[in-house]
């Protein structure tokens, strides 16, 4: 992606470009094709797949809904991601023993293995992210980000 403005751009369109959302929006999507080939060419799973691979092996065991709560996707997206990694082998799910209408999903050894293959190179990615930054400006960065999230809740701007 060209990362300057053409010269014939209509000036007022191009005020976008100095909006704290527009640059956000760029950068996710840098960030987001940048982890989805990692991740095709390492293991074959696309972002959505690893997101959700990543929290359950991280939990061990987690319910579709709490899915949703921690990695902010959609309902439906987490319910068609997680029945390809059903279907794949790599998660498997279980009734809650207390309640039939409650599935609790796992990794499977399969997707123990390709957890493990990925989580490393997902770290060594991090920390090339963050290695031009100091802690100081992670520690802000990080803080920044939290105080936004907090003000995108905001329904009443």
């Amino acid at each position: 992606m060209n990362d300057e403005t053409p010269k014939d751009f209509n000036p007022q369109l191009a005020q976008l470009s100095n909006f704290l959302t527009y640059r956000i929006s760029r950068v996710h999507q840098k960030l987001n094709v940048q982890a989805s080939k990692i991740l095709h060419d390492s293991v074959g799973l696309t972002l959505n797949q690893w997101r959700l691979l990543a929290f359950i092996g991280g939990a061990e065991q987690v319910t579709a809904s709490e899915l949703v709560k921690y990695t902010s996707m959609d309902k439906g997206l987490v319910s068609r991601n997680a029945k390809s990694l059903i279907e794949s082998g790599l998660v498997t799910s279980s009734e809650h023993e207390k309640d039939n209408r409650v599935h609790l999903l796992s990794l499977t050894p399969a997707g123990k293995g390709v957890f493990d293959t990925a989580l490393p190179r997902m770290r060594r990615r991090q920390a090339k992210l963050q290695e031009n930054l100091s802690s100081e400006d992670v520690a802000t960065l990080r803080r920044i980000l939290e105080t936004l999230e907090t003000a995108a809740e905001d329904t009443e701007i």
